[in-house]
């Protein structure tokens, strides 16, 4: 309850909302003595000035509780009464608060023609009032410099006031794009991570029941071996993504560097395609391989792209495919276009059954990475054979 009548009060005196309410208070103080003796005397008894002040601070207020909505309106309202009421300088203090007021309400408008409007006629009454009000026509020597110093301090306060909320408006997009920043950079770390692990990972516990299984010494001596690499591969692309989160953005590791064939790290799509297809090869997979050096000519984070959908897709296959089935990797210019195919066998092969997950965090990560360069991402069934196939534009 508390709070509500707090944010309540808050919203009411935000802004313009000070000086509505303060100048609402102002003129019916100043107007409470003559409406209290119009109500005692009556008006038969009330003297003109009286019934005129007493007519004055509720007018004035009205008008400037429409400033809460319409700005123009109130302002208005308030020459209204000011060429109809103040003619000469009978009514001084509520000449004094109305225009201090009034001009303080003007310049917070966000409209500049309503600002000149303002002032135009503002300098209209000043003059008319000057000829009207006689002897009191001194009078504008006061309220003159008064309005000025309302309408310009006003302005000065609204102006800083509106660049500081721009200034925090800037700042908590900013703030949103950091965040958001930072959530796809998770996204990236968590789907690399996804991609050099799993697949690695997938291919040493295959290569472990090979070796478990095998009957030939020389075969589980084979498998072993394939186990030592991608274990250390794994260990070095690892180690390298370590690097990058902690030195922002270095790309080398000196102490591991050497000249095998391509970690995960070291992303060129040409070489992908040789070091997968390899990989499947080591899997017993029958493997069919083609691609064209154009490809070299991808920039290189498209090249990255295509290389991930490549380990991802290797991984699928190994855990997923026909056990020594065959399988294809195809990566070829077509037009402007880089399109990438990839097909192997499926456990059941005679029937039209899907043995891939649709829209697991593998498949997601592909689609989106073919998505982020502008490209496409699609797999299907058919004939008892999986087909993924991904295109990049150049």
């Amino acid at each position: 309850m508390k709070m509500s009548l707090k944010d309540t009060l808050t919203k009411q005196f935000a802004g313009r909302g000070v000086i509505i309410w303060g100048g609402i208070i102002a003129l019916l103080a100043v107007s409470s003595t003559e409406i209290l003796t119009l109500l005692q005397q009556g008006i038969g008894d009330t003297s003109n000035v009286s019934i005129s002040g007493a007519i004055a601070g509720p007018v004035l207020c009205l008008g400037l509780l429409l400033g809460k909505r319409w700005v123009s309106a109130s302002l208005g309202i308030f020459f209204a009464a000011a060429f109809f009421l103040f003619s000469d300088g009978e009514l001084i203090l509520w000449m004094i608060f109305s225009i201090i007021i009034f001009s303080a309400l003007a310049a917070t408008s966000r409209s500049r023609h309503v600002r000149i409007w303002y002032l135009t006629l503002l300098a209209a009454w000043m003059l008319q009032f000057g000829i009207r009000a006689g002897d009191d026509a001194i009078l504008a020597v006061l309220l003159v410099p008064l309005a000025a110093l309302s309408f310009g301090l006003t302005r000065i306060i609204f102006v800083l006031r509106e660049r500081n909320a721009a200034a925090l408006r800037d700042m908590d997009a900013a703030n949103e794009r950091t965040k958001q920043a930072l959530e796809t950079e998770r996204k990236n770390i968590a789907r690399d991570l996804h991609d050099i692990v799993a697949h690695d990972i997938t291919v040493v516990a295959m290569q472990s029941k090979a070796a478990k299984f095998a009957n030939d010494g020389q075969k589980a001596l084979d498998a072993i071996d394939v186990i030592a690499k991608l274990s250390t591969e794994t260990l070095h692309d690892l180690r390298l993504m370590l690097n990058v989160l902690r030195t922002d953005g270095t790309m080398m590791d000196p102490a591991e560097a050497s000249g095998d064939k391509p970690a995960a790290t070291t992303v060129y799509a040409v070489q992908g395609v040789e070091l997968f297809s390899e990989r499947l090869r080591e899997a017993n997979f029958a493997v069919n391989s083609h691609t064209e050096e154009k490809i070299s000519k991808l920039p290189r984070s498209a090249q990255t792209a295509l290389y991930r959908v490549m380990q991802e897709a290797t991984t699928n296959v190994i855990k997923h495919g026909l056990p020594g089935g065959e399988c294809s990797i195809s990566l070829i210019a077509h037009g402007n276009e880089a399109i990438l195919e990839i097909t192997n066998q499926t456990r059941n092969s005679g029937e039209e059954q899907v043995t891939f997950p649709y829209g697991g965090s593998g498949l997601i990560g592909m689609e989106d990475r073919m998505r982020a360069f502008g490209g496409t991402f699609d797999t299907k069934a058919r004939n008892g054979r999986w087909i993924l196939r991904a295109s990049i534009p150049f």
